[in-house]
């Protein structure tokens, strides 16, 4: 008997596994009952500063974000890490060499170690001709710090990094948000107060049944000519209000085709005046960029 019962054990334990949500897409015809995407504004192409206006000061700082704001974007950009002790560090790296000089990943500090770190002396490295011996005194901040600083201010346009399967990243990021009233009020021009974007699928999907009305867009790492089929676009509808795509891989043909689907795109990383032109006579909603300035003079001229 005891062959035949470990045999239907062994049966159930597949089952059971093969229809885990979490190993396969739940069809869209899934969320039919569910809200859509929040839709995103028509004609207007955006200028999300990139790790702030991260050309003129250290990136993820909170001085980069004042000036992008002061230089008119209508988002500002933070990648999200969750530390050690489950606190979401702005950052962009999970390892530390670029931005704080030492061994080790974000994901195995906490955040009041990473606060003791400074992209300060990676920024003076690089732009000997912007260096500032006070940049060495700027740290890592966390979501809150920022939140705090800018409140209902401005827009944010936040993307999780690598968000751990569970959703605790998810609710980390929703439960501060509403915490300092972000996703209540929008803070200029009538745009939607936060963007969340990501490359896990699977973290989108969590974040449009927590918060529906939160416009979420899936990000994409194309090497070449950027292209998605029907069943994908189908698919990224039932919780997506828009993609992200390199600007190596952005093409005319390709963004009609996503927009048909009425979902928004926004490219990244930029910075080229030309580049910028390109994009908005492609038919590009926004860019990326670390030079915000530039961008929005570029957009508000066209």
């Amino acid at each position: 008997m005891k062959r035949p019962l470990l045999y239907l054990l062994w049966m159930c334990l597949l089952a059971a596994a093969s229809c885990s949500p979490e190993e396969e897409r739940i069809p869209a015809a899934g969320y039919a009952q569910q809200e859509k995407p929040a839709a995103l504004p028509e004609d207007r192409f955006l200028t999300i500063a990139h790790r702030g206006a991260s050309a003129y000061l250290p990136e993820h700082t909170l001085p980069a974000y004042a000036l992008a704001v002061e230089m008119g974007a209508d988002y500002i950009e933070l990648d999200l890490r969750m530390t050690k002790d489950g606190r979401l560090a702005v950052i962009h790296d999970n390892d530390l060499e670029r931005i704080g000089g030492t061994r080790g990943q974000v994901s195995d500090k906490t955040m009041d170690e990473l606060r003791n770190l400074s992209p300060g002396p990676a920024f003076n490295e690089e732009n000997p001709e912007l260096a500032q011996t006070s940049y060495e005194q700027l740290s890592i901040p966390e979501l809150r710090d920022v939140l705090i600083r800018f409140g209902t201010a401005v827009n944010y346009y936040i993307e999780l990094k690598a968000p751990p399967e569970g959703g605790g990243m998810e609710e980390a990021v929703i439960g501060e948000l509403e915490r300092y009233g972000i996703t209540e009020k929008s803070g200029q021009h009538d745009l939607p107060p936060v963007i969340l974007q990501s490359f896990s699928e699977k973290s989108l999907v969590r974040l449009h049944k927590m918060r529906p009305e939160i416009p979420l867009i899936q990000l994409y790492s194309f090497k070449e000519n950027a292209d998605l089929s029907t069943e994908d676009l189908k698919y990224l509808q039932s919780y997506a209000s828009g993609i992200g795509i390199p600007a190596a891989s952005a093409h005319a043909g390709f963004i009609e085709k996503v927009e048909g689907w009425e979902l928004d795109v926004h490219v990244f990383t930029v910075n080229e005046e030309q580049d910028i032109l390109r994009l908005i006579r492609m038919g590009a909603d926004g860019v990326f960029t670390d030079r915000p300035d530039v961008a929005g003079r570029i957009s508000s001229s066209e």
